[in-house]
């Protein structure tokens, strides 16, 4: 997933009564939405005095598409898991508010998300950072969007497993990595191939 350079143009607000409004935000940042926001300042005019508003009091905001994405890049406010859960951790923790996530897939039973981050690496001799996306889904009647992909350059030891512990309440996404329907290749290619899944199958379970 490209990062989207913000230029000027106006983003469309959605508040949480309804209303709509446009307006300009000096985010000052290479994509949209770098980094868990729960705030965002919006101004009437372009480079004009920000008023601030969170992530309670809007619904939605929508970017305009610019020279690196072709369709409106859209976020909403989540109550999102703040890491990726691990085997000892039944719970994982939340943010303390709700976040701004890039909406990367809007399924009837699942929503798919997205939210900018740094992916880093250390060896003795060097420390890399990469700006990448973590994914998440949000089973519709659910609370909380669950992480379960963090997208990383470095090599995955034993990823078929690490895929299957993650996906682990899809019983059946677990049986398309075992029989080879789901490669790990493509997921990693596209992480959100199995969000469209997810909504079949939570649609059939119905």
């Amino acid at each position: 997933m490209a990062f989207a350079k913000w230029d000027g143009e106006p983003v469309t607000v959605i508040m949480a009564d309804g209303t709509r409004m446009e307006g300009f935000t000096k985010t000052n940042l290479i994509n949209h939405m770098r980094g868990p926001k729960s705030e965002i300042g919006i101004s009437e005019e372009f480079k004009g005095k920000e008023k601030k508003y969170t992530s309670t009091e809007i619904s939605e905001l929508i970017f305009p598409p610019n020279e690196n994405a072709s369709t409106p890049a859209i976020y909403r406010p989540v109550l999102a898991q703040k890491y990726m859960p691990n085997a000892f951790s039944k719970n994982p923790k939340t943010f303390k508010k709700p976040v701004f996530l890039k909406c990367v897939y809007d399924g009837e039973n699942v929503k798919g998300y997205a939210r900018a981050c740094t992916d880093s690496s250390y060896t003795p001799s060097m420390t890399r950072v990469n700006y990448t996306w973590a994914y998440y889904y949000k089973v519709e009647g659910e609370d909380v969007a669950k992480y379960y992909w963090l997208d990383t350059k470095d090599l995955i030891f034993g990823m078929r497993k690490v895929l299957k512990f993650y996906f682990r309440e899809f019983p059946e996404l677990v049986q398309m990595i075992e029989d080879g329907t789901l490669d790990p290749n493509d997921f990693r290619d596209d992480p959100t191939i199995v969000l469209p899944m997810m909504d079949a199958i939570l649609g059939q379970r119905k």
